[in-house]
């Protein structure tokens, strides 16, 4: 019989972990939840830990200012396509409403204007997804590049054999090994290149 991957990643590493480990901690608590006080410290000779790197990003300065960035390009954009959107309604309203006034000529000019404002509204929408997905990766590229050298520090001040991201398919974990908290505190101290 054969064990899914993921449970038999689990299952391997809980051989590898610190002796002390294997009793159950005070506090357990499912991963990905974010409102967790940990009862107990960092298990002393634990040789495997793991980090959220979004809990970090939303705890760290740098997270937080990568956010209002996105925040305020996304408002900024948004504004621009309410606008363009407004602007190709009334085009269509009064194209609609002109059709018993205005000859066949006219007509055909108002229907060609508004599908030019059409699709230059879809390109516009297009281009301000394309911006915000660039820019989010390019923010991401930049937090990681502070963040990782952060979580090596931390790792071989504590003698770590691995660190795992916290969106790894963990079937359990001891709250206590989340060195998330510790990673946003760092990479705030740390002066911004």
């Amino acid at each position: 019989m054969s064990l899914p991957r993921s449970l038999s990643t689990v299952l391997l590493l809980g051989v590898f972990a610190a002796p002390g480990l294997a009793q159950p901690p005070a506090v357990t608590a499912p991963l990905g939840q974010q409102s967790v006080t940990r009862a107990t410290s960092f298990p002393e000779g634990a040789r495997l830990a793991y980090v959220d790197l979004d809990r970090v990003a939303a705890l760290s300065s740098a997270g937080k200012e990568a956010a209002s960035r996105i925040d305020e390009v996304r408002v900024k954009r948004n504004a621009e396509l309410a606008e363009r959107s407004k602007q190709m309604a009334a085009l269509e309203l009064k194209a609609t409403q002109s059709t018993s006034v205005l000859n066949d000529d006219g007509r055909l000019r108002l229907q060609r204007e508004f599908q030019r404002a059409r699709v230059s509204f879809e390109r516009l929408r297009e281009d301000v997804q394309t911006e915000l997905q660039d820019l989010q990766e390019e923010l991401l590229r930049t937090f990681t590049g502070r963040v990782f050298p952060v979580i090596a520090e931390i790792a071989k001040e504590k003698s770590l054999w691995a660190v795992f991201s916290g969106q790894t398919e963990l079937l359990w974990h001891d709250p206590a090994l989340d060195l998330s908290e510790e990673v946003a505190r760092r990479l705030d101290a740390k002066p911004q290149k």
